[in-house]
């Protein structure tokens, strides 16, 4: 009899994509921005690259292996407010504008990602709640534009 595996929390698995992307632009900044087009990437590329996976391995680590309704939304808050950054980026830096346009895609990706798997999980309330969740439901209605959990 083979035994069924229950289906991992979608929360879970983007998680574990966001730990990997992060790795990945950590570890290997230039392959990854020659992969877009950067023939020659130049160390500031590179370096903001590696603090952009710094970025995505904390928040990984913050989120936790399952995360809760409100990690998945405050996270989901931030990827917004990268893609933000990563326009007026765009919008600044001519050089880098092309760059910048598809950090904000990304950035907008992982958001969506985020905000759709935030939906998925129920809301934990009293004793149940992690320290974790506790934190987050705290800061959640203190970022601007957030919407309700």
């Amino acid at each position: 009899m083979s035994e069924q595996r229950r289906p991992r929390p979608a929360g879970e698995v983007l998680q574990g994509a966001r730990a990997t992307w992060g790795t990945l632009l950590l570890v290997a900044p230039g392959p990854v921005l020659r992969l877009v087009g950067e023939h020659d990437p130049d160390p500031r590329s590179r370096t903001v690259v590696r603090v952009l996976g710094a970025r995505h391995l904390l928040q990984a680590g913050f989120s936790g292996r399952t995360p809760s309704r409100a990690t998945l939304a405050d996270g989901a808050w931030v990827d917004v407010v990268h893609a933000l950054t990563a326009l007026a980026l765009a919008a600044g830096d001519r050089p880098r504008a092309r760059l910048a346009l598809l950090d904000a895609v990304i950035a907008l990706s992982w958001g969506t990602a985020s905000a759709r798997a935030a939906r998925r999980v129920p809301l934990q309330e009293g004793r149940a709640a992690s320290r974790r969740e506790r934190l987050a439901r705290a800061v959640h209605p203190l970022l601007p534009g957030a919407p309700p959990l």
